[in-house]
């Protein structure tokens, strides 16, 4: 299986400009430190991984103008953007049910011990 950090190369058009592999990976590290910390688990499940690469790209993209919700130019020139604070805001749905998946609630019967 692909590593993350070709998976999100895999995403980029040919005429793309694929940033650094460097920038990729701390992109991975940190999408993935925040999805663990959510889903509340230690290691980053199998199934969380698309969620990461998707989470990432969007992030490394915003790292420009592309991730831009709005962008104002003032007399003097100077630019303003409001970028996503939160890429993965988008995947909360998915993130929910990855949690349940990872720590599945029951009923768990204490009896008497004999």
């Amino acid at each position: 299986m692909a590593s993350l950090a070709d998976r999100i190369k895999a995403r980029y058009l040919e005429d793309e400009a694929v940033p650094a592999d460097a920038v990729i990976e701390e992109m991975i590290a940190t999408v993935s430190d925040r999805l663990c910390i959510r889903l509340k688990v230690a290691e980053l499940p199998r199934l969380a991984e698309s969620i990461a690469v998707d989470a990432a790209i969007k992030a490394l993209r915003l790292r420009g103008y592309e991730g831009s919700t709005s962008e104002s130019a003032s007399d003097g020139g100077s630019m303003s953007n409001s970028f996503v604070d939160d890429v993965l805001s988008a995947y909360s749905a998915d993130i929910e049910a990855l949690r349940d998946a990872c720590h599945p609630k029951g009923i768990k019967f204490m009896g008497a011990q004999r």
